[in-house]
């Protein structure tokens, strides 16, 4: 699992151990929280999309592919969203962390 630009923003750990309590082998396990990670991140950029003037996207997806790890994108998304956008992608993961873990006890 690389790191991302807002790793600071989003609290894994609960979902993660979540998945190590489940009775199934590693490979399983780690399949499992990279599907988790994936679905995270498929809420984050849909939310910065969403949220960035379409003129910023592909400068924006440059930046995501070629370094997701580099502080300076969130800046980036500071200058052109505003200082909201942390609290936002805050906020987004805990609402898809909250609903991976809901069905997690359903299927219990």
């Amino acid at each position: 699992m690389a790191i991302i630009f807002y790793d600071h923003l989003i609290k894994k750990h609960e979902i993660h151990l979540l998945i190590d309590g489940y009775g199934e082998a590693d490979n399983h396990k780690n399949k499992a929280k990279q599907l988790v990670d994936d679905i995270i991140h498929q809420a984050v950029v849909a939310l910065i999309l969403e949220k960035l003037d379409q003129k910023k996207h592909i400068p924006f997806l440059n930046m995501l592919h070629e370094r997701p790890y580099d502080p300076e994108i969130m800046q980036y998304l500071i200058q052109h969203i505003g200082t909201d956008i942390e609290t936002e992608i805050h906020h987004e993961a805990n609402r898809i962390i909250e609903e991976i873990k809901k069905d997690f006890e359903d299927k219990k």
